[in-house]
């Protein structure tokens, strides 16, 4: 029964993740990445210096968020093993408040910041998506996992506008910025 619900949280995340990636009905040339997202840096002003207040749980945006919404969250970089979306400016976080027994004394877990340790059940309904959108409204085209303060199980306060919500179980926040509450190690 754990496995079969693990399997359908990493199979809806995953599903999640492909939908932001998807290039949808467009022409064959309008998918190839040029302009502004092509190996864009992250805008300067990303980074904040003071923590943004109004958090919400992730778990309450999910049952009540609106696509465009203006929301603050507070978040641990993980979830999932692989929290990083190659080439894109997209991670999976999870909910601050959400038990991670992988992070207890003595555990050893080898990947704490996946949340194996978490029953399933309390995985799906505090995941989200975040993801940095160039100017042409897509995420931009570079690796968050190079950036030093966005490592897995690194606690951030996100402020972002709630993106496409296809479903109750998807939450994609699109961020305008992000203040860096703690880092791991």
């Amino acid at each position: 029964m754990k496995k079969t619900m693990l399997r359908t949280v990493a199979i809806m995340v995953g599903l999640a993740v492909a939908l932001l990636l998807s290039p949808g009905c467009r022409k064959a040339e309008d998918t190839q990445s040029t302009g502004p997202s092509a190996s864009a840096e992250l805008p300067a002003s990303l980074f904040l210096d003071a923590a943004p207040e109004g958090i919400t749980s992730i778990a309450s945006l999910k049952t009540s968020a609106q696509e465009g919404d203006a929301v603050v969250i507070k978040a641990v970089v993980g979830g999932r093993k692989q929290t990083f979306v190659a080439n894109r400016a997209v991670m999976t976080v999870i909910d601050a408040t959400v038990d991670n027994p992988c992070t207890a004394e003595g555990h050893n877990c080898p990947t704490p910041w996946d949340y194996c340790c978490t029953p399933p059940e309390q995985l799906l309904p505090n995941l989200a998506s975040v993801q940095i959108l160039g100017p042409d409204a897509r995420a931009l085209t570079t690796d968050l996992n190079t950036v030093e303060d966005l490592k897995p199980m690194s606690v951030l306060l996100i402020q972002g506008t709630v993106g496409p919500r296809p479903d109750d179980t998807t939450l994609v926040i699109n961020a305008t910025g992000i203040f860096v509450a703690s880092r791991p190690g």
